[in-house]
């Protein structure tokens, strides 16, 4: 029971002092479909996506990013084609740069597959997760992409979904990136050159950094008052002595046992005979606890043990438990009386300024 107790108070204590990690995750869902090879106003409009994403990438080196693409497979085709080409996390520019340089775009556009696939990529991540769409158009294999997208966003809670339009030039599939970016909780925004995207990019991402920064700070708060909390939520042992000096040269307090572990008391638990001192103040979780005193009173060199108490005290949560215990000499004999009370804890002293 004792290594039980003092495993919950380490517990209790430690949830209060953990630290908080934190990750912004940027996940890029890239289109390599065949329309893609497009040339654009402003070039290539697959060179658009290489140029505007790398630039992103060397511009902004807080997120963990990932990259997954759909319709450049070699190998997959059809509705099965997106692949994980750079698993979220902490990747250079140089490492981004070359699987933009390895896209090729020549198959169809399964979008719904790869979001799905997507967030599925950041389960078990921490921190802010952004999953970012790139397309010239909308999806060409599912039913209801919108629902799909929509049905999947419960299985990483927080992630969120960001659609960037590069170029779309049919109404209907802007119309349905606007959908699918609603149901991902995100937004949709449209591009025509690399700069554009790239700024887009680094936009989505100061949001997330926002939305990082203020989770982590809300974590903190809460850390920050549970710790006061467990700092407040006390054990309080106290003793007082009410033996004339003719009668008593010093008190021993032996044992004192809190749920059957012996506490160790400074100057082998010798207290004066007449006074309040206090023998133990302590955080403990809440809950009941189990006290086993006894006392013996030194006079001219002997020792005479009184009888050993035992009581039962609640800590409650927030509040100091209060055990006042008194040795008490009266015409006939002499006793040891326990009191219990909550008194309302006093908050933590703040820290000495440097």
């Amino acid at each position: 029971m004792a290594k039980l107790a003092a495993f919950l108070l380490l517990a209790w204590s430690a949830l209060a002092a953990a630290e908080i990690p934190s990750a912004v995750t940027i996940h890029l869902v890239l289109d390599g479909s065949g329309s893609m090879r497009v040339l654009d106003p402003a070039g290539p409009r697959i060179d658009i996506l290489r140029s505007g994403v790398a630039s992103f990438a060397r511009k902004h080196r807080r997120p963990e990013i990932g990259i997954r693409t759909y319709g450049d497979s070699p190998t997959l085709y059809g509705c099965a084609d997106t692949t994980l080409r750079l698993a979220p996390g902490r990747h250079d520019p140089d490492e981004v740069s070359g699987v933009l340089r390895a896209l090729r775009p020549e198959g169809g556009s399964p979008v719904s597959a790869a979001l799905r696939r997507a967030v599925r990529d950041l389960a078990g991540r921490v921190g802010t997760q952004v999953v970012v769409l790139v397309a010239d158009g909308g999806d060409n294999c599912s039913k209801d992409p919108v629902t799909d997208v929509a049905n999947v966003m419960g299985e990483v809670p927080g992630a969120r979904v960001e659609v960037i339009g590069l170029n779309v030039a049919h109404p209907p599939d802007r119309e349905q990136l606007k959908r699918i970016a609603a149901a991902g909780g995100g937004r949709y925004f449209e591009v025509a050159n690399a700069s554009q995207l790239a700024y887009t990019l680094g936009r989505i991402a100061r949001d997330a950094y926002r939305r990082e920064d203020d989770r982590v700070a809300r974590l903190e708060e809460e850390a920050r008052r549970r710790a006061e909390l467990v700092a407040r939520t006390r054990l309080k042992v106290v003793f007082t002595g009410t033996f004339p000096s003719f009668f008593c040269d010093a008190l021993f307090v032996e044992p004192l046992r809190i749920n059957g572990e012996a506490v160790a008391l400074a100057d082998g638990g010798r207290v004066p005979c007449h006074g309040r001192v206090v023998l133990v103040d302590t955080p403990r979780p809440p809950g009941d606890y189990t006290l086993e005193v006894g006392y013996a009173k030194a006079l001219k060199g002997d020792r005479s043990h009184g009888d050993t108490l035992h009581l039962t005290a609640t800590v409650e949560s927030g509040k100091t438990t209060e055990v006042d215990l008194t040795a008490r000499m009266t015409f006939l004999a002499w006793t040891l009386e326990g009191k219990v009370r909550q008194v309302e804890a006093e908050p933590p002293a703040a820290p000495a300024a440097p």
